[in-house]
Order: C-alpha cells, then sequence, then structure tokens
C-alpha cells in the first residue's frame, strides 16, 4: 500500500512525486517541477520550512536540506505547509506514492498553514475553491477504492459545506494518524513547545486516569526483567556470523549499469573505521552486521544529520548522498536494541544544539551515548568525491 500526497491549490491538485536527501549544509532545500530543473517559486520559502531555527522538517526528519519533486508549478503562499509535511512524513515511513493512485491506496489532499512553533495548523484562504477543483477527482479516486481524505483546517470550516472527504484539524498530530506507524511521531522531543492539542470528549480524560492508576498497581507486581522483542525489527539476509567483521556491501556501477550481485567492499579490520569509498562507484551500499543489531543510525560529522537506517534482506541500506560538493563523512552506530523515536529525537536534538557543525571527533557522540547507558559500536566512513 502507498501513501500519495496532493496539496490542494486553487489551480487543482498538485502531486507529491518524491523527496530525495539531499543533505548537504552548503546546499539550500530545492522544490522542483516534474523531476526537473525547473524551480518552484515556493523554494525559497520551503528551505525555511526545513532549516532549524524556524522550519521544522530538519528537526523532525534529520537532513539538513532536501529536494522535492511535485507534479505542477506552485507559486506563492505558505497553504503546501501541511501537504509537505504530511509527505515527508510517509517518506520516512517508505510509504510516500508518486500520485499514481490504486485500489487498497490512501490518498491525503492537504491545505494548511503549520504554526511551526506549536504545530497548529492556520487557516488559509480560498478553501471553497480548492475542495471543488478537487471535487471530481475525490470522487473517482473513492470509487476505485482508495481511502481518501481531504484535510483542512478547522479555522476555515464555515468557509465550506459539509463533504464526506473532509477532516478538519487543528494540529499536526492528526496528520501523523493517517499514516501508520506514525501515530507518535509528533512528540514533544521533537519540538520545543506544543499547544492546545485538539479536543476529544471528557470522557476519554477520565479513562486516562483509570489508566494511569492500573499502571501505577502492576509496578508493584514483581516482573521478569524485560526483553527486546527481536520480532519487531526486520532482520537482514545477510546476516554476520558471530566473531566475524562487520562489513560494507555494495552494488557497483558497471558499463550495463548496476550490479545485480552485491559485493563486499569493505570491512572494519579494527571494529572501528572502514575504508574510504568513491561515490561514483556506487549504486548502493549497505551495512552488513550480526544478527542481533536491531537499529542502526547514521549521524553526519559534517552536517546535523541523525538518521536511523532502514533494515533490508541486504543488510541496513546507507543513502548515497545527492548533488555533494565535498566528501562526505559519517559513522555509523549499532545497537542490539530497538530505539524509540523518542531517544532518537532526544540525540537528533542535541546535535543540532552543538555549536560547530563541521566536528570529525567523535567523542561528543560517545560522550552522549555512554549518559544514555546505550550499548553501541561505532564505525566511521567516507564517501569520496571525485
Amino acid at each position: 500500500m502507498s501513501i500519495h500526497i496532493y496539496i490542494a491549490t486553487t489551480q487543482g491538485l498538485v502531486a507529491v512525486q518524491n523527496i530525495t536527501v539531499i543533505d548537504d549544509e552548503d546546499i539550500s532545500s530545492v522544490v522542483s517541477i516534474n523531476g526537473t530543473s525547473t524551480i518552484a517559486n515556493i523554494s525559497s520559502s520551503y528551505h525555511n520550512f526545513v532549516k532549524k531555527g524556524v522550519g521544522i522538517i530538519q528537526q523532525m526528519f534529520g537532513a539538513c536540506s532536501y529536494r522535492v519533486d511535485i507534479s505542477q508549478r506552485i507559486d506563492q503562499g505558505n497553504s503546501w505547509q501541511v501537504g509537505i509535511y504530511a509527505a515527508h512524513l510517509a517518506h520516512s515511513k517508505k510509504v510516500l506514492g508518486k500520485g499514481q493512485v490504486r485500489e487498497n491506496d490512501t490518498v491525503i489532499c492537504a491545505t494548511g498553514e503549520v504554526n511551526t512553533t506549536n504545530l497548529q495548523v492556520l487557516a488559509v484562504a480560498q478553501v471553497a475553491i480548492k475542495l471543488e477543483l478537487a471535487k471530481e477527482q475525490l470522487k473517482q479516486w473513492t470509487a476505485l477504492g482508495a481511502d481518501v481524505h481531504f484535510l483542512l483546517p478547522q479555522a476555515n470550516q464555515h468557509d465550506i459545506h459539509a463533504h464526506s472527504s473532509v477532516q478538519l484539524i487543528t494540529h499536526l498530530q492528526q496528520v501523523a494518524e493517517l499514516i501508520p506507524n506514525a501515530g507518535a511521531s509528533v512528540t514533544q522531543a521533537s519540538v520545543p513547545s506544543r499547544g492546545t492539542w485538539y479536543t476529544k470528549p471528557s470522557y476519554l480524560g477520565a479513562l486516562a486516569i483509570v489508566a494511569v492508576i492500573l499502571a501505577a498497581m502492576l509496578l508493584l507486581i514483581p516482573q521478569p526483567a524485560p526483553q527486546f522483542e527481536i520480532a519487531l525489527a526486520v532482520q537482514p539476509i545477510v546476516n554476520i556470523p558471530a566473531g566475524s567483521k562487520v562489513s560494507l556491501l555494495s552494488k557497483q556501477k558497471t558499463d550495463q549499469g548496476c550490479a545485480h550481485d552485491t559485493s563486499v567492499v569493505s570491512t572494519a579490520p579494527d571494529n572501528t573505521d572502514f575504508a574510504p569509498l568513491r561515490l561514483s562507484g556506487l549504486c548502493s551500499l549497505y551495512l552488513a552486521t550480526h544478527q542481533a543489531t536491531l537499529t542502526v543510525l547514521l549521524v553526519a560529522q559534517d552536517a546535523r544529520t541523525v538518521l536511523p537506517l532502514e533494515n533490508s534482506n541486504l543488510g541496513w541500506k546507507i543513502p548515497l548522498p545527492n548533488n555533494r560538493l565535498t566528501d562526505r563523512s559519517y559513522v555509523l552506530v549499532t545497537f542490539k536494541q530497538i530505539l524509540s523515536e523518542e531517544k532518537i529525537a532526544l540525540l537528533r536534538r542535541y546535535r543540532q544544539d552543538m555549536p560547530k557543525i563541521k566536528q570529525q571527533n567523535q567523542q561528543w557522540l560517545k560522550n552522549w551515548l555512554t549518559k544514555q547507558a546505550l550499548v553501541h559500536h561505532l564505525y566511521q566512513h567516507t564517501l569520496l568525491i571525485d
């Protein structure tokens, strides 16, 4: 199942086709049209929406810059912000579609500006026109068997008539709840403060109090030592036997394209460093680890990036940077436990608050991990730019 994100505009629905991590402090985030070099007029506003300080995307999703491809121009305003946030969230969960809707897919159409201090959704203009232009397409997707949502700021509820697809929202948490495994993605650790949550029926508050009391009572009952649930993590097929060295595996570029088979291109002889690799020769790169590894984080040494890696049948996939001007140095941190999104967000905020970005010394990372009582291994690597 894919989740397709559309931005509702006064010119019709605009699909978010793709998001690419650029992850270079020297390159601004950008919005391009249909995958071409044509830049949308909202690019500078999107760059601000990403950057730490005034924006939220870097702080929530880890990379310092991105490229977003959209299907048509968006020239002005900030009503694209809710849709772009939804697209980043779907991208982080590996479910972002390209706008080609099929049966059983989810479609989220959105208009709304975001208060980047408390994540409240703000009113926007001309919502009646946006909904009218989207109406026929919403019907077609519903008839196709897709799960269709049209997200509208609560403050605009008086601007439209009742519509089955419309969902009124006041906070980004309500957007996250539409994306699988993302309901807890908007956390206190992600933002410095949060405004009033959207209103829920009062009986839920009473149920919450009862739940807290029951939880406190259960704490009095002796419990066995907690165990991490290995089944929650998809284990890679390429595992390293106990006692063997952790390795980098790659798909190499050839004259015929990308190689079908992976090859071991680097091992960590002292369990600390990998040999540098040239980025131009790589199609994809994976970290092959011991089977007990449940989380791997990529921590950039020349940017404020902290990214959890995806576990595939080839290993932990290392994203290859795009449009890099300089070599990319980073650290891979492996854990024998599943790190919560809250814990990753804490590390991300700690990294972002550091005064110096281009810091090659790993000691700050070691100190933080030790303070958090996290058992880990560090592996340093560099991708060389020709």
